[in-house]
């Protein structure tokens, strides 16, 4: 099935028409019936808006064929990065003076949610998943992230301090901030080949 076929089965077995998921999702009539007859591709935040009004993961439209590859170490630190931004993975640890987390205690454990449909086996013995936490193997992976996220951290304050402002030069600087941290995502996901 095209995204435009998913898009149009979902919603003909949600019994709405085309300008009803145009008023569900905020996107214009004709672009839902662009992308149902595949004539135009929705970007990713189309398609999120689409899946939102349609209650399904944007997985369901956009499909996870070919998306995600693991043959580079960019590879992994981009599902890396992915796994924390939606929160299925999720990075604990006590904040030093800087804001920054203290390597020693930092942890990567599995999103309750999710943990709550798995068991783990632990040395043969069944454990509950959402007690397991896992730290990274590779220093030079665990500093970049512990990086990113302090950078992330600060921006998440800063927007949650100023989110509501109308002032053009924070509003600025708080754009230049995302950019950046998009920059410094972008470019941790160009590192080279796995070492073997």
């Amino acid at each position: 099935m095209t995204i435009g076929d998913k898009i149009r089965y979902l919603r003909t077995r949600m019994g709405i028409t085309q300008g009803e998921l145009a008023d569900l999702s905020g996107i214009h009539p004709v672009s839902i019936r662009k992308y149902e007859t595949n004539k135009m591709t929705p970007q990713a935040q189309q398609i999120e808006k689409i899946a939102d009004a349609l209650g399904v993961s944007s997985f369901a439209i956009s499909g996870i064929d070919n998306n995600i590859r693991l043959e580079t170490k960019g590879d992994f630190m981009g599902l890396l990065l992915m796994l924390i931004k939606t929160n299925l993975l999720v990075i604990k640890g006590e904040r030093g003076e800087d804001d920054g987390l203290i390597p020693e205690t930092v942890t990567f454990e599995i999103n309750p949610f999710v943990s709550q449909f798995f068991n783990a086996k632990v040395n043969g013995t069944d454990s509950n998943a959402q007690s397991l936490a896992f730290m990274l193997k590779s220093d030079d992976v665990f500093k970049d992230i512990l990086k990113w996220e302090k950078i992330t951290y600060g921006y998440e304050k800063s927007a949650a301090k100023y989110g509501d402002t109308n002032e053009q030069s924070i509003l600025d600087v708080m754009n230049e901030m995302k950019d950046y941290i998009e920059a410094i995502e972008m470019e941790l996901q160009r590192s080279g080949a796995i070492p073997k």
